[in-house]
């Protein structure tokens, strides 16, 4: 599968690399309090232009399920002039601009999320198998191509960044949605969709929305960057995405997000420890472990929302914004808190302590949260019941996010009529749990599996063939053999089957 991917399917990492390890201030300019309320004033309108760029990618793709490739030259004109906005407002030995650094937060934070929300659909439309190799390749990817620019001189480093990253992330993010085949019909977030995905994802999102804000807030708290220009964040970033490929690569039973974090939680709380026993500058180990920390569970956040995505037939950008948004909100909140705190923690060392224990106690509170389950006791009922859903998505398995088939009824109201398809309405189960459910004789294989499901997404015989790396007359075998062991005659009829 890895040798089967082609160039462009990894140009997330161009976006990475820029957002990551591009736009760093040079150490001088931080140094001044001009420099540093610039830099301040950029970091802030990123953020929240981050954000609402992604809510407005989700809100789009209401009217308009797959975005036109042609969006992503003018996403990658955006981060260009973004980027070079940010170089003429926090030149070297220059004079700081608030107002350039202002303008360069708004265009990078708003092509940012657009990137963000384009490459959640590519990845949701590539199935589950594909994702799970993609992105973490793409991760490690973003790291090599940062280390790469980060040792260029200034002025190679400058027109990296400016103008070789955007217009690569320009050009695979183009390639890559023109390989979109749009689902027929086009997919639709209903409510009993968007409760169900909160409902299946609120664990991921609670625990990756926790490291965030400690990230952010102990960064801000110590003056210790956030990001991977300093040696502990770019090794975090490195460790963290090596780990999660690693598991992808070689884990056939996939991991779960809170497992991951029942194991990140005493190494990230014990480094905690190193500030209050032996001083302030083992600050930045610290902000270099929250970020291992929070790569991991983010990466892992990412391809959860995509794999659920193409698992359960929801928008992509839509699932992102549900899941990730919250991610981005804490992290906002956490670097706002924590930059208010920075200079009293300056005067007060012991208030800085005490904060760090405080950050140990709520990551603590998660973990209990999150590990929290009712139990329901119903007497005469069978055994599908709140034990038998799955409260933390696995990524990487054989198969992920499988779970129990639920039945799809309308609701029927006291005068006896339907009150539609959103009102008490349980979600369609996984592709798989459908599988299982059909107890064929002759059970589909893992293969046919990936081409029901990419036909089911409206990938006609050349799409398939394409996403899958097989010839078509492959194809065609394969669906002949899946006719034959469904007892259908068509593709209407697998799909009404699989309905």
């Amino acid at each position: 599968m890895v040798s089967s991917l082609r160039w462009h399917h990894l140009g997330f990492a161009f976006v990475w690399a820029v957002m990551f390890g591009g736009l760093s201030a040079p150490a001088g300019m931080v140094g001044s309090s001009a420099g540093a309320a610039a830099l301040g004033v950029f970091e802030a309108c990123q953020q929240v232009c981050v954000i609402a760029a992604v809510a407005l990618s989700a809100l789009a793709e209401r009217r308009v399920p797959a975005f036109p490739p042609r969006l992503a030259y003018a996403a990658g004109a955006a981060l260009a002039a973004g980027t070079l906005a940010f170089s003429a407002a926090l030149p070297s030995g220059g004079e700081p601009s608030v107002v350039g650094a202002a303008l360069a937060g708004v265009l990078v934070g708003g092509a940012a999320g657009f990137f963000y929300a384009s490459w959640q659909q590519f990845f949701a439309s590539e199935g589950a198998s594909r994702t799970a190799i993609c992105i973490p390749l793409s991760a490690v990817l973003s790291v090599a191509v940062s280390a790469v620019v980060g040792a260029l001189p200034d002025a190679v480093r400058t027109v990296c960044v400016v103008g070789v990253l955007p217009a690569a992330s320009a050009a695979t993010l183009r390639l890559s949605l023109s390989e979109i085949v749009p689902a027929d019909p086009a997919l639709r977030m209903t409510r009993a969709l968007a409760a169900a995905a909160a409902r299946d994802l609120w664990k991921p999102v609670f625990c990756t929305c926790a490291i965030g804000f400690v990230w952010q807030l102990v960064a801000g708290l110590f003056s210790v960057s956030a990001d991977a220009s300093s040696a502990a964040g770019f090794g975090g970033l490195a460790l963290a995405s090596a780990v999660v490929l690693l598991i992808e690569l070689f884990s056939e039973r996939g991991f779960e997000a809170l497992r991951v974090y029942q194991v990140l939680f005493p190494l990230v709380t014990g480094v905690f420890m190193l500030p209050s026993l032996l001083g302030v500058q083992f600050a930045p180990l610290v902000v270099g472990m929250l970020l291992f920390g929070f790569e991991i569970l983010n990466l892992l956040l990412i391809v959860t929302c995509a794999v659920y995505s193409s698992e359960r037939g929801v928008p992509a950008a839509q699932t992102y914004a549900l899941c990730v948004g919250p991610t981005l909100v804490a992290m906002f909140a956490g670097d706002a808190m924590g930059k208010r705190l920075g200079p009293i923690v300056a005067y007060d060392f012991a208030l800085g302590v005490n904060v760090l224990f405080l950050c140990v106690y709520a990551l603590s509170m998660v973990l209990f949260l999150v590990s929290f389950r009712r139990r329901r006791r119903q007497a005469g009922t069978d055994e599908a019941g709140e034990e038998g859903r799955i409260d933390v998505a696995v990524v990487g398995g054989s198969h992920p996010l499988a779970a129990p088939e639920r039945v799809c009824a309308d609701a029927v109201s006291e005068s006896g009529f339907a009150s539609g398809s959103d009102a008490g309405c349980d979600p369609p189960a996984s592709l798989d749990a459908r599988f299982d459910a059909l107890g064929l004789a002759d059970p589909f294989s893992k293969r046919e599996r990936e081409v029901v499901a990419l036909v089911l997404r409206g990938n006609n015989v050349p799409a398939v063939a394409r996403k899958l790396y097989i010839s078509e007359n492959t194809v065609r075998d394969h669906m002949k053999s899946i006719y034959r062991k469904a007892g259908v005659h068509s593709r209407q009829e697998l799909i009404d089957l699989l309905d």
